[in-house]
């Protein structure tokens, strides 16, 4: 019988090794894969169909993940997404986070953070944010870090084109789309600055470097720049 055919994936982020076959995906397990099993197989019994099904493992050693159908987007930095498209991500990982609340996956904390919920992550039908996808970073935590961190890769930063006022507007919009109490967007500005820090010395401890002057390194100096401008106008309206 022929092998079956084998179709690369682009997105994501970090993970190699990621194939469609058929109607479903092919993913290398790690250390992480325990966890990560346990998330899917509760967020499918939750009912939650924001996410991939575990179907088991193939001959390979490899995850078999349901595929979701729809559009990948292979690059982030533009951050142009429209106002329907940022409610439309905010209330998708609203339903994530809500979905693991006070579970034992939460462990304690708030709920289980994906901790990568990038617009590369995230499967689009007709032009909004579905499903998310590529959880090998989820772990518990507090939701402000989930939502510092997606304000960064869905809408602030250095090289985007739209004016800071257009940034802010649609971080507000983001924000109340979520449902994110005002008494928890205090100093929200350094918690998006702190997190992306957070994420350069994940990287850095893995080899991928981001000296001075890079792209990340930039958007850090912005970010940090730019900390008091987003608490005024989150607390503007609180």
């Amino acid at each position: 019988m022929a092998a079956e055919l084998e179709i690369p994936l682009t997105g994501g982020r970090i993970t190699e090794g990621v194939v469609r076959v058929g109607d479903t995906v092919r993913r290398p397990v790690g250390p992480h894969s325990p966890f990560v099993h346990r998330l899917l197989r509760h967020l499918e019994d939750a009912g939650c169909d924001a996410a991939p099904r575990l179907l088991g493992t193939d001959d390979r050693g490899r995850e078999i993940l349901s595929f979701q159908h729809g559009e990948t987007r292979t690059s982030f930095q533009a951050r142009d997404w429209s106002p329907a498209q940022l409610t439309a991500a905010a209330r998708l990982l609203r339903r994530l986070h809500d979905a693991t609340a006070g579970t034992p996956l939460a462990d304690g904390e708030e709920t289980v953070c994906h901790n990568d919920f990038s617009p590369l992550n995230v499967t689009f039908v007709d032009g909004l944010p579905a499903a998310a996808f590529d959880f090998d970073q989820a772990a518990p935590g507090p939701r402000v870090r989930d939502l510092a961190y997606a304000a960064w890769l869905w809408l602030l930063g250095a090289d985007i084109a739209a004016p800071l006022t257009r940034q802010l507007a649609l971080l507000r919009t983001f924000l109340d789309a979520y449902g994110l109490p005002h008494e928890h967007r205090h100093a929200f500005g350094a918690r998006i600055a702190s997190r992306v820090e957070a994420e350069r010395a994940f990287h850095e401890a893995a080899g991928r470097a981001a000296p001075p002057g890079s792209w990340l390194d930039r958007e850090i100096v912005w970010l940090r720049e730019h900390a008091a401008a987003v608490d005024g106008e989150l607390g503007a309206g609180a």
